[in-house]
């Protein structure tokens, strides 16, 4: 219950925005952290699992008990892959979070002290086209690829489509070319099910994110990165 009459001080808030500060900073390197070492066990589990794989293969001449084995396999690996995409966007999502609001308090130290912000090379601002300009990146349709959530996206994809060729091949007992097409088919259809996912995601983010300092729009440069991010879909967020 707020008790009227007792305000801050300057300085108290300032002490309060420091903190603040310095506890984004942090959250922002426990959310990487995560995100690399959820990724680094599923590369792991999928390289583990590829080698069993070829052991059974060498062992049963790529019999039954191969097919087997990888029919059991790959879902396995297809399920932890999409817990690993979606725990690898939570924490991409919450990382933009994180740093929209130190762009707020940034703006606030310019508030108190303007003199001090020809000397921050982060932006001040808390819309999109400050988000990128902090990724000291232009964003381009193929930057999403190039993330962790992308990374596991692709790792996803090829492990669809290996399942879904193996399945037709042992059940349907189609030849190898029908095989490599119906795996080629769930491939993208799975990259695009998770680029789409991924997109909504962000997209919700966003409209849940208030601005209250936008870039001006005499920053061209600011403004053409925020449209090319947003012609891709990337929902303005990096995707650790």
């Amino acid at each position: 219950m707020e008790q009227p009459g007792i305000k801050a001080s300057r300085e108290q808030i300032l002490g309060f925005m420091t903190t603040e500060h310095f506890a984004l900073q942090t959250a922002r390197s426990a959310t990487i952290a995560e995100a690399n070492g959820r990724t680094a066990i599923y590369l792991s589990s999928v390289s583990s699992a590829v080698v069993a794989l070829a052991f059974i293969g060498q062992v049963s001449d790529t019999g039954d008990a191969f097919f087997l084995f990888a029919l059991v396999l790959f879902p396995t690996l297809f399920f932890l892959g999409i817990v690993t995409f979606d725990r690898v966007l939570q924490t991409g999502l919450a990382d933009l979070m994180h740093a929209r609001e130190i762009n707020r308090i940034r703006h606030y130290y310019v508030e108190v002290a303007p003199e001090v912000g020809r000397y921050f090379v982060h932006s001040t601002r808390d819309d999109t086209p400050a988000f990128f300009h902090d990724l000291a990146i232009a964003p381009t349709k193929w930057q999403y690829f190039v993330s962790s959530a992308g990374a596991v996206n692709i790792i996803n994809g090829v492990i669809a489509g290996v399942f879904a060729g193996l399945a037709a091949s042992y059940f349907l007992w189609w030849p190898d070319f029908a095989c490599a097409a119906i795996g080629g088919v769930v491939f993208v259809a799975s990259v695009v099910a998770h680029r789409r996912f991924q997109a909504k995601k962000s997209l919700q983010v966003m409209r849940r994110l208030d601005t209250l300092f936008p870039t001006p729009k005499s920053d061209e440069m600011a403004q053409k990165a925020a449209q090319a991010g947003a012609a891709d879909g990337m929902g303005a967020h990096k995707t650790l």
